[in-house]
């Protein structure tokens, strides 16, 4: 089978705010639009590749340069300097910001006339920024990959509202969203105690979801820039995961067939 044709550039959405990277298939509709939330250390190579192969997929893959404001395409090292700058970029965001760079970037998504689908691929840092979207803006799906600072307080964000927080969860479920959530089971971030609480959280609420835990695996494991914590099998099925899950978004309506 051929590879899809991609088409690849950095935009400035026209409201406005931070460019977004956007992927998407060459000439043709997207079957949906899915923004993707970066890691702590911005829109990275390996972000700006998960963007290309959801591209080839069929969708339209739009990751916001959520730091733009501060610093235009942030792409730090994965080392203890990167892990620096990128909290004290972390901390210069808002909820109001994420909320509007995801508004924008999926306004971008929209223009290509493809499936009226949404949805948030977020990796850490990024997985908590996409329920905090979530929590705002109809999402059809959310799917978190190790999501950070989801249920207390003291996230590094400047305004600090914890995505699930009760409200947030409430806010999920009136969306209509569903979550699919991917954690190594040995994530020091997001240890199993936590990422148990985060299922009753979202039962509770009445939000759709599906959380998987991967045994022995830690944080990070699906980015394979970190050879360290990258565990390729697991990427494997996570990555299938998340395309099953894409698979469900609505689509545009099929044109009936032309009469002979």
């Amino acid at each position: 089978m051929e590879a899809t044709e991609l088409t690849t550039r950095w935009v400035r959405p026209e409201d406005g705010g931070p460019e977004v990277f956007l992927a998407a298939p060459a000439g043709a509709a997207p079957a949906a639009t899915v923004v993707v939330g970066q890691e702590l250390f911005g829109v990275t190579a390996w972000v700006r590749g998960v963007c290309e192969r959801l591209a080839a997929a069929g969708y339209a893959a739009v990751a916001p340069d959520f730091y733009g404001r501060e610093t235009q395409r942030a792409d730090l090292p994965y080392d203890d300097a990167g892990r620096v700058e990128g909290f004290a970029l972390l901390g210069t965001l808002t909820t109001e910001r994420v909320v509007a760079d995801t508004a924008a970037a999926l306004a971008v998504g929209a223009s290509l006339g493809g499936g009226p689908g949404r949805a948030f691929v977020g990796f850490s840092v990024g997985g908590h920024l996409g329920l905090l979207a979530g929590a705002h803006l109809p999402l059809d799906l959310v799917a978190a990959c190790y999501p950070t600072w989801t249920l207390e307080g003291g996230t590094p964000l400047a305004d600090d509202h914890p995505p699930l927080a009760e409200p947030g969860a409430a806010a999920l479920a009136a969306h209509g969203t569903t979550v699919l959530g991917l954690v190594g089971a040995e994530d020091h971030v997001v240890p199993p105690e936590q990422w148990a609480r985060i299922g009753e959280r979202l039962a509770t609420a009445g939000v759709p979801h599906d959380l998987v835990a991967y045994p022995g695996v830690p944080h990070g494991f699906l980015c394979d820039h970190r050879p360290a914590t990258h565990r390729p099998e697991e990427t494997a099925d996570a990555f299938a995961r998340i395309l099953t899950a894409l698979s469900t978004l609505p689509t545009l309506p099929s044109l009936p067939a032309r009469q002979a």
